[in-house]
């Protein structure tokens, strides 16, 4: 388990704490808080075998890192050098993009593993949490290292990608210095009035704070210029400081269930969600490039084409779409509904279904079916290449006699219920 899922397990534990409710008498019994404490005692547990293994693992020598790590430096400097050398910018193949074809949508919320499952918001607004968190990190956490991970998860996540490169490249020069010159106090302080300080260190978030982690404070010389000034007694911690920046991750953000649960009228039908305009938004330019496509589909209509050209041109279709809203009705007049990126396989979906059943019908196994009574036998094929976007209603059967009488919705659930309108 590296720095960074460490990180991860210990704010998973906090938050457990955080959402158990008030405290309980060892001679008092609740099956959800039981429940509860059994999860965070095995994430304390994991934590605590985690700290035995790092103890019965030699200290290394501080020289030695820092020999090491000028080596590395040495190294990464001239594999820079001849990678330049041999690479060009008109020979250097793009970078793969993300498929975004929509801005932030309204009804779409997201959650992260930082702040759990249940903290669920627009794109904005939890990214505006996420940062939030990890300021508070960074000025109240006991454990230095902790204090870094958060400076480096904000570099990372709250940054373009070119703003957070400079970032990081200039703070580990900066750092590298100290490492490298010791005792030489010019290279332990950072005057905040220079430009490219604060363009490529101050101004992106999570810049100043892992100054701050790893030992600087803001002062003012005897001119009145602010500065940022290293105040410790020894570097060796910038050693491992550097390597949880170079080896930064972001903070993984994934698209929330947003569950609806629906209560069918008598003999409804149920369709396929309408999704809104922001999960296929199209610019001006976008949109008369549709009209010219459409124009080609009736052209393309009129000729004989292969299979291999037919399924070609409906994944080039479907690629327009970044979400995909699923209905699955179940027995009962019951309808569940969930959000899902394009690219999550089959299997999330049976996941989500398995996830709003109740007890009683948990251990029964159940098939989807779409309309014509066809199902995936494949379930680790993707959405998209399944066609079920930007939205599919799906049938549950169970394979297994289920009496009418049995609930087939999970308690916790049945308050979400409301009306599927027409």
């Amino acid at each position: 388990m590296n720095k960074f899922k460490k990180f991860f397990a210990k704010k998973r534990t906090e938050n457990h704490f955080k959402h158990s409710g008030e405290g309980q008498k060892l001679s008092e019994s609740s099956g959800a808080s039981s429940s509860t404490s059994r999860v965070v005692d095995r994430d304390v547990q994991a934590e605590a075998a985690l700290r035995r293994l790092q103890k019965t693992e030699p200290p290394q020598d501080a020289s030695k890192k820092r020999i090491q790590m000028m080596a590395k430096k040495q190294l990464e400097d001239e594999r820079r050098q001849m990678e330049e050398l041999k690479i060009t910018e008109a020979s250097r193949p793009p970078e793969p993009q993300e498929l975004d074809h929509s801005q932030v949508i309204s009804n779409i919320l997201y959650y992260s593993e930082l702040l759990g499952e249940e903290h669920a918001r627009t794109k904005p607004e939890l990214l505006e949490d996420i940062k939030t968190f990890l300021l508070e990190q960074v000025a109240e956490a006991e454990d230095e290292s902790d204090k870094v991970i958060a400076a480096v998860l904000m570099l990372y996540s709250l940054n373009q990608r070119e703003v957070k490169e400079k970032a990081i490249e200039t703070i580990c020069k900066l750092c590298q210095n100290i490492l490298e010159h010791p005792g030489e106090e010019k290279y332990k302080t950072i005057r905040l009035t220079n430009e490219a300080i604060l363009t490529r260190v101050i101004n992106p978030v999570g810049g100043r704070a892992f100054l701050e982690a790893v030992g600087f404070m803001e002062r003012t010389n005897s001119e009145g210029v602010p500065q940022m000034v290293f105040d410790r007694e020894t570097d060796f911690h910038l050693i491992e400081a550097l390597e949880a920046l170079r080896n930064g991750q972001a903070v993984p953000i994934k698209v929330s269930r947003n569950l609806e649960v629906f209560k069918l009228k008598l003999g409804q039908e149920v369709k396929a969600p309408k999704v809104p305009d922001a999960f296929y938004n199209l610019s001006a330019a976008e949109i008369k490039a549709e009209q010219k496509n459409k124009s080609k589909e009736v052209e393309s209509m009129l000729t004989l084409r292969t299979k291999e050209m037919r399924q070609r041109d409906e994944k080039s279709s479907n690629n327009k779409y970044k979400y995909t809203a699923i209905r699955v009705r179940l027995p009962g007049n019951l309808a569940v509904q969930g959000v899902f990126n394009v690219f999550e396989p089959f299997s999330a979906v049976r996941e989500f279904v398995a996830s709003v059943l109740s007890d009683a019908v948990a251990a029964s196994e159940f098939r989807l079916y779409d309309r014509i009574k066809q199902h995936v036998d494949d379930e680790s094929v993707a959405l998209v290449e399944l066609g079920l976007v930007p939205s599919a209603n799906l049938h549950l059967t169970f394979l297994d006699n289920i009496d009418e009488s049995t609930e087939i919705l999970a308690p916790n659930h049945l308050e979400r219920l409301h009306d599927l309108e027409d």
